[in-house]
């Protein structure tokens, strides 16, 4: 089955082409400003660091750097997603403690382990 879509566009033509040596060729030469891109990061490296800049899950770390805040003379206001990420955690530390699980443990002994044949 043909689609409709291409009706017309099946046909063929001979092609005439030349090919010239490299050594005819003009040398080539690289612009400065070309150049200096590659001191610069590129779009996956940025992202890449920035991850590992940004990825901090544990307590200890943001309790350390809220005290160094606070030593360097001033509190500097949370972003908006510091924001958002300090009540979500709070609301899980809620949920935790409403539910009877005081711990924040990755303690896995009470979980029944299920394995498919």
């Amino acid at each position: 089955v043909l689609s409709n879509a291409y009706v017309g566009f099946d046909f063929s033509d001979s092609v005439e082409l030349k090919t010239l040596d490299a050594s005819v060729l003009p040398e080539y030469k690289i612009h400065p400003d070309d150049a200096e891109l590659d001191d610069e990061p590129t779009l996956f490296e940025e992202m890449m660091n920035a991850n590992i800049e940004d990825d901090s899950d544990s307590e200890e770390e943001e309790d350390s750097d809220s005290d160094d805040e606070s030593e360097e003379g001033g509190i500097r206001e949370l972003t908006a997603a510091e924001r958002k990420k300090q009540e979500l955690q709070n609301a899980r530390k809620k949920a935790a403690s409403a539910a009877g699980d005081d711990s924040d443990s990755d303690d896995d002994s009470d979980v029944e382990e299920v394995h498919a044949d």
